[in-house]
């Protein structure tokens, strides 16, 4: 049954082999560009956010220099001896403070505070009246976010005053908005201060992540860390500023970031089931327009190796194969009518045959026969001429009707009785039995078939020896065949003599043997094919013994 599909099998399995090679090879390139792209994303979210964190900390070293300039200036040092003054220098001086504040002020690109405090005068001189308390500061004074919340402030205090720059943190604001990519968030961070943000950009994740890299945070100053939350993954790409001691934190969600290439690849995996089903679709039609109609021709051909030559294939496939159909059709139908032409062929053949080979037989039987006519005449023993001529004006009416060339065992052995008897007038010493069942005098066999071994057990056996009188005829029913055994108590024949003249029956007929066995072999193998045949061997009687075999499907 596997055979008659294995074409259809084979190609289903190729189509699957083919497409599971190309989604194998697939999925391996997405794995693979997936890992280049997340490598691209961190390095460039790492130089972002590095160039970021320079440009804050230049602006803030900027304004921290800022500071130390002023600290050079003369008239700010004259801030430790203001009150020596009389009010009117100390106002003036209190004027040129605040212009030249201003001016430095307004030369840095980042919005800025810058004042002076004077513990002399006990007020604030600069751009803004800062009423602050002062916190405790020196040459090592650090960048800090003030009380409340809303500006970074540096102080430098020196001998009976005090420099302060700040900037508000709206700064820091509008560096994370200039550096917003669609999809990431940013902020800053510090262990101590609340997270600076913007609002566009807030995730309900950021506390989750803050505390996830809290650990990291604490050994590294920069990196890039992929965090899970809620079935989201977040790249978190981080550098510390070292002017402010704040932590800028980058987040980004892959899934969001990767969005483009697993679209693609759902596409792609879409594709395939979509060329897979049109593969199977494919395989489908191919095999009703061409597996059914070879198995149909596979099942015709069956038939013809079986000897069926009238089957016929009737089926419509509307493509090629309908010419095939109509040529093995025709085929067949060529095929049928030379066999029953050949075997009728044959059977004429064979009859044909049937009656060359009995021409040759009767004239052999007739040759004795009127020599032995001739003897009787001359010894003058009418009686056996009578009987001679009566019973060969019998036989002569029964083989000479060759359009009957089959008769009944039972006529055959009423021949070979009447050629028994004629040959008892001629010797007296002659005598002989015949056992054939009644269940078998009906069977079919061709005439002359058993008359000539008779004649050659008289002629060749009881002749040849002076003490020889018996021909013994038997018929035996078996299971699977029948036989007749014609046997004599004559001369008989040696193993070698034997096994000669079985040789000489199997070659072709020619003058120098003579006809009788040959002809009757021919005859068995023509009439009843196989496996009928003859054996010849030695009797128990002491002379010759031959069997006729046939099969019993021949009744």
């Amino acid at each position: 049954m596997y055979k008659q599909y294995r074409t259809f099998i084979g190609m289903l399995l190729v189509t699957l082999i083919s497409i599971l090679t190309v989604m194998t090879m697939y999925a391996y390139t997405v794995n693979t560009s997936l890992a280049t792209v997340r490598e691209d994303i961190q390095m460039n979210n790492l130089n972002r956010i590095r160039y970021l964190i320079n440009n804050l900390d230049h602006n803030v070293e900027q304004l921290s220099m800022l500071a130390m300039t002023l600290e050079t200036d003369s008239k700010v040092g004259l801030l430790s001896s203001v009150h020596l003054m009389d009010t009117y220098d100390q106002v003036q001086l209190q004027l040129d403070l605040a212009d030249k504040i201003g001016l430095q002020s307004f030369s840095r690109g980042w919005d800025n505070k810058i004042s002076i405090y004077s513990e002399l005068m006990g007020k604030w001189i600069g751009t803004t009246k800062i009423q602050d308390s002062l916190p405790g500061g020196g040459s090592d004074a650090q960048w800090e976010l003030d009380s409340t919340g809303e500006r970074f402030v540096y102080d430098r205090s020196l001998n009976g005053y005090t420099i302060r720059v700040a900037f508000p943190k709206s700064n820091l604001q509008g560096l994370l908005e200039g550096s917003n990519i669609d999809g990431n968030y940013s902020f800053f961070y510090h262990p101590d201060q609340p997270v600076i943000s913007t609002a566009a950009q807030e995730i309900k994740e950021k506390d989750k992540i803050i505390k996830a890299l809290i650990p990291i945070l604490e050994e590294r100053t920069e990196g890039t860390e992929t965090i899970a939350f809620g079935g989201t993954d977040y790249m978190a790409t981080f550098m510390k500023a070292e002017s402010l001691g704040w932590y800028m934190i980058d987040c980004v969600p892959l899934d969001q970031a990767l969005q483009p290439i697993k679209r693609t690849q759902v596409f792609f995996y879409i594709g395939c089931v979509m060329i897979f089903l049109g593969g199977v679709a494919t395989l489908l039609f191919l095999y009703r327009k061409v597996q059914v109609p070879i198995v149909a021709l596979l099942k015709g051909v069956r038939l013809l190796k079986h000897g069926d030559f009238s089957v016929r294939i009737h089926k419509a496939s509307r493509n090629e194969f309908d010419i095939l159909y109509e040529s093995f059709n025709d085929m067949a139908e060529q095929i049928g009518d030379l066999i029953d032409k050949v075997y009728k062929e044959k059977i004429v053949s064979r009859e044909a045959m049937v009656k060359q080979l009995q021409a040759q037989i009767n004239p052999h039987f007739l040759y004795n026969c009127l020599f032995f006519i001739d003897n009787m005449t001359r010894l003058g023993n009418e009686e056996a001429v009578t009987a001679m001529t009566k019973n060969l004006a019998e036989y002569f009416r029964y083989t000479t009707r060759l359009d009957e060339p089959v008769t009944t065992l039972e006529k055959e052995l009423g021949v070979v009785e009447n050629y028994l008897k004629i040959q008892c007038l001629r010797m007296n010493r002659l005598r002989y039995e015949i056992n054939v069942p009644d269940s078998m005098k009906q069977l079919p066999v061709p005439k002359l078939l058993i008359q000539p071994l008779a004649e050659n057990g008289v002629i060749h056996g009881i002749e040849q020896k002076r003490q020889a009188s018996c021909i013994r005829i038997t018929g035996v029913e078996e299971s699977a065949r029948f036989r007749i055994i014609v046997e004599d108590d004559g001369k008989g024949m040696t193993e070698t003599e034997i096994l000669e003249l079985l040789g000489r029956i199997e070659q072709p007929l020619d003058e120098s043997m003579g006809c009788a066995l040959w002809n009757i072999r021919q005859r068995m193998s023509i009439y009843f094919e196989q496996p009928a045949g003859m054996e010849i061997g030695s009797s128990e009687l002491g002379g010759l013994r031959i069997q006729l075999y046939w099969p019993r499907s021949i009744d």
